[in-house]
């Protein structure tokens, strides 16, 4: 009898030493408990000894309290281990969130280039014409929009909003009085003067609908809908920006907007 049972104890004692312990050793141990158990019933019926058997049941005994602290064991790696998931899914949430802050920050950064390069670019002239005279410096419109852009990226909102309102009355049909438009929206909206951002907004959307700062106001409009509780039609402009601008910077910021608000873009479903 000791030769009989001894190949499922060395089984179960390989198994409970183990340093890992992994739901297949948990199994193993008790389809080995269960083998033993029918050991002891086909004891009891060929008539062994109560010795013999007392000391199967005892060995018995012995693996079923080894299988439970296996599984305890089990059960206290599972929780360190959904601990540590948590953990992770904690920082992953955060390394997106400043991701999504840098790609606003390259965003922004974007359209301040384009607008630099828009202000400063010299106007064609064409071979064999004469240069046109040089206004004076109190009329000349890329240095007066230069100005007030200056002003805006300076933070000194309010200089910038008057320059920005020169140029319009100076220059109202320029090719950067849309900039121009949009930027006195990006003052009040960085003033926190929502409802006047969505005013200038919408002249950009109404009077240029084919601007290179079209995108932006859509998006900027949206924004500033959402900061005054208009959650709805924020989340329209929003997802109007990804429908006819997929390919954009702007596009992408409101991806990751909607996101945040725990809204799904359309055009990704």
């Amino acid at each position: 009898m000791a030769r009989f049972a001894a190949r499922p104890i060395a089984l179960l004692v390989a198994a409970v030493l183990s340093s890992c312990v992994s739901s297949s050793d948990i199994d193993s141990l008790r389809s080995q408990i269960t083998e033993l158990q029918q050991q002891v019933l086909q004891m009891q019926t060929q008539g062994s000894s109560k010795q013999e058997v007392a000391a199967l049941q005892a060995i018995i005994k012995e693996q079923a309290d080894r299988l439970l602290r296996a599984e305890a064991d089990m059960r206290v790696d599972l929780g360190n281990l959904s601990g540590q998931l948590g953990e992770l899914h904690g920082q992953l949430e955060d390394t997106n969130y400043r991701l999504s802050q840098l790609s606003q920050q390259i965003a922004a950064a974007s359209q301040d280039l384009k607008a630099v390069r828009s202000a400063t670019a010299p106007s064609p002239v064409e071979p064999g014409a004469a240069a046109p005279p040089a206004p004076a410096p109190s009329q000349n419109p890329e240095v007066l929009y230069q100005s007030a852009y200056s002003d805006y990226l300076r933070g000194t909102y309010d200089l910038a909003l008057l320059g920005f309102r020169q140029y319009l009355e100076a220059f109202p049909e320029t090719d950067l009085a849309d900039n121009a438009v949009y930027w006195t929206g990006e003052c009040y909206y960085r003033q926190q003067r929502f409802a006047d951002a969505i005013a200038e907004y919408d002249q950009v959307l109404k009077k240029w609908p084919r601007s290179d700062k079209t995108a932006s106001a859509l998006l900027k409009k949206g924004y500033a809908q959402i900061e005054l509780g208009d959650r709805q039609h924020g989340i329209a402009q929003l997802e109007q920006v990804v429908r006819t601008f997929p390919s954009s910077d702007e596009a992408n910021l409101a991806r990751q907007k909607l996101q945040s608000l725990g809204v799904e873009s359309r055009s990704r479903r």
